[in-house]
C-alpha cells in the first residue's frame, strides 16, 4: 500500500517575499563559496574519499561554521524584507543546524526513507549554476534592494565579493539590476502597492 503524505501550502504576501526567501542563493552561495577548495580538489584527487564527480554541498560540505554564515544571510535577508514592509518564512536555529540546513523544510517528504538532498551531487565547478546563477541572480538581487533601502548587508557583499573574484567575473557589473525587474525607481510604499496590486 503506497504511503500518502500531506504538504502544508502557505501563502506569502507578495512575489518579492517568494524571491528573497529562495533557499537556493541562501544555502548555495555561501555553502559554495565556503567549500570551493574541496570542491576544485575532489575533480583533481580523491580527498578525503571523495572521488572525482563525487563531491556533494550537502553531503561533505555542510559544516557547524558553513552553517553560521548560512544564518548570518538570511538574518540580512530578513532586515532587507522588514524595511520593504513585507515577511518572510521564520525558522528556528534548530532548523539551520544539520546537513541539510533549512532546505529539509521544503525538500524532504514524510514518505522519503532517506533525504533526497543527500544524493546531489555538486556543485562541481565554478561554472556551476550554484556560483553563476545564484551569485548573480539571488544574491545580487538582494543587495540591491538592500542599497536601495539603506540596509546594511556585509555577508551577502562579501561573498558576492569573493564569488567575483572565485568565478573571474564582476558579478556587481554582469548581475541582474533592479530595472530589469522594473521596480527601479519605486519608492517603498509605491513598490508596495504594486506587489500587492493596490
Amino acid at each position: 500500500m503506497p504511503i500518502l503524505a500531506t504538504a502544508k501550502i502557505e501563502q506569502t504576501d507578495t512575489v518579492l517575499g517568494v524571491g528573497l526567501e529562495n533557499q537556493n542563493p541562501v544555502v548555495h552561495v555561501p555553502g559554495s563559496i565556503l567549500n570551493v577548495g574541496a570542491m576544485e580538489v575532489s575533480q583533481r584527487e580523491d580527498v578525503l574519499g571523495v572521488k572525482k564527480g563525487e563531491w556533494s554541498l550537502y553531503k561533505h560540505g555542510m559544516s557547524p561554521a558553513v552553517v553560521r554564515v548560512i544564518e548570518k544571510y538570511y538574518e540580512e535577508v530578513k532586515k532587507i524584507a522588514k524595511a520593504i514592509g513585507i515577511s518572510l518564512i521564520e525558522y528556528s536555529k534548530e532548523q539551520f543546524y544539520h546537513k541539510h540546513t533549512i532546505m529539509k523544510e521544503s525538500f524532504i517528504a514524510p514518505f522519503y526513507e532517506a533525504s533526497p538532498i543527500m544524493g546531489i551531487k555538486g556543485p562541481l565547478s565554478v561554472e556551476d549554476r550554484y556560483f553563476t546563477e545564484d551569485i548573480p541572480v539571488g544574491a545580487l538581487t538582494a543587495w540591491r534592494l538592500a542599497k536601495k533601502f539603506g540596509v546594511s548587508v556585509p555577508t551577502i557583499e562579501s561573498l558576492i565579493r569573493l564569488g567575483s573574484i572565485i568565478c573571474q567575473r564582476d558579478f556587481f557589473k554582469e548581475g541582474r539590476r533592479l530595472e530589469d525587474y522594473g521596480i527601479e525607481g519605486m519608492t517603498r510604499s509605491e513598490l508596495l502597492s504594486y506587489l500587492k496590486g493596490a
